[in-house]
């Protein structure tokens, strides 16, 4: 079940069903607990490879903005000239072992059934090599050994111990928040909200404003310093193009918007506000593979309704079947601009390669 199967089922279960996510609840949390209690015992071992890591994480269940704020960084490192390499765990994919993406040369999008559709997006936008493994320590050392990394940067890495983190960032999702408060299956909560006194920093994603009380309310379960953040559009894409195009390309035309993600309301709010008139909005699965009956539909849909576009978000179309379905399809490009704790995050990063941040 994915986070909208789990919202939608925790706010009107119904008393049976309400009791029975109440207990595997309780379950869900004694497993996370003694998982974490046997790495801080040293039972189990937290290892590291040399370089720093920097990892980008959360405490609900998707949604979180975890993957824009991982681009962001990798794209500052980039910009450095800091050399950085990416760790995922490539939700979803049907590979096994370690898989590697790098070398990309713009004219083939790796697969992603085979490495999850997460680590192709990330290459995709950064070009910075990915590395793929359920165990981020294997990653890390694969890494390591094929070629000299400055610091590491871990995608989904606050539930992850094996391998030692130096830096955890936490990022919080303003639309929802911390849920109604319980953990999975009975609310969003991989883990309770006192779990973020590990955090270093807390990133409030998705926030039109800063709101100072929620900020306190963060503050009462960690020191950590609380960031607020938004997406700002950029611009389109189409098809598997790399070329940026104006978000004015749509301006006096009416288009379809769709998604396959944690948090489609989010992309839809984004998308609402983009030149031309929104006309319709559809919903898959989250991670959802499209198919060729997918395309198909949609286009059925787009023409029925007068719409001359498609538009999606960056990550399902990553999961597009086909370069030119007929109906031009999309994807909006958005990234994390800060309205509050850009440079405590940049120093945060810096201060783990011992470089001044300008």
């Amino acid at each position: 079940m994915d986070r909208r199967g789990i919202e939608k089922y925790a706010q009107n279960p119904g008393p049976v069903v309400a009791i029975l996510f109440s207990i595997m609840s309780l379950f869900f949390g004694a497993v996370v607990t003694l998982n974490r209690l046997l790495f801080r015992a040293g039972i189990r071992r937290s290892r590291s490879v040399g370089p720093p890591v920097v990892s980008v994480g959360n405490i609900a269940v998707g949604g979180g903005g975890k993957t824009p704020m991982v681009v962001w960084i990798a794209d500052i490192l980039k910009d450095r000239g800091v050399k950085a390499a990416v760790l995922s765990r490539g939700y979803s994919r049907k590979g096994s072992g370690i898989l590697v993406l790098e070398g990309r040369t713009g004219e083939n999008d790796p697969d992603p059934e085979q490495y999850g559709d997460e680590p192709c997006l990330i290459f995709k936008r950064t070009g910075l090599p990915v590395y793929i493994s359920t165990n981020r320590y294997d990653a890390a050392a694969a890494a390591q050994s094929e070629d000299d990394v400055d610091i590491f940067i871990m995608d989904d890495g606050f539930q992850h111990y094996p391998l030692k983190r130096d830096l955890d960032i936490v990022t919080l999702d303003n639309r929802r928040r911390l849920g109604n408060g319980k953990l999975i299956p009975a609310g969003i909560l991989r883990e309770s909200a006192g779990r973020l006194t590990d955090a270093d920093l807390v990133v409030v994603t998705k926030a039109g404003s800063v709101d100072d009380a929620f900020s306190d309310h963060i503050s009462a379960f960690t020191d950590a310093p609380v960031c607020w953040a938004d997406y700002r559009v950029t611009g389109l894409v189409r098809g598997t193009s790399e070329t940026l195009l104006p978000a004015d390309l749509l301006a006096g035309r009416r288009f379809v918007a769709f998604s396959g993600i944690a948090d489609p309301a989010s992309f839809e709010s984004l998308a609402g506000n983009l030149p031309g008139e929104m006309v319709e909005s559809a919903r898959f699965r989250d991670h959802h593979f499209y198919n060729l009956d997918d395309v198909n539909e949609l286009n059925r849909l787009a023409i029925s309704l007068d719409a001359t576009a498609l538009v999606t978000t960056e990550k399902d179309m990553v999961r597009w079947p086909v370069q030119d379905p007929g109906i031009e399809c999309y994807a909006l490009v958005a990234d994390p601009v800060f309205l509050k704790g850009e440079e405590i995050v940049l120093r945060k990063i810096f201060s783990l390669l011992e470089k001044e941040f300008d």
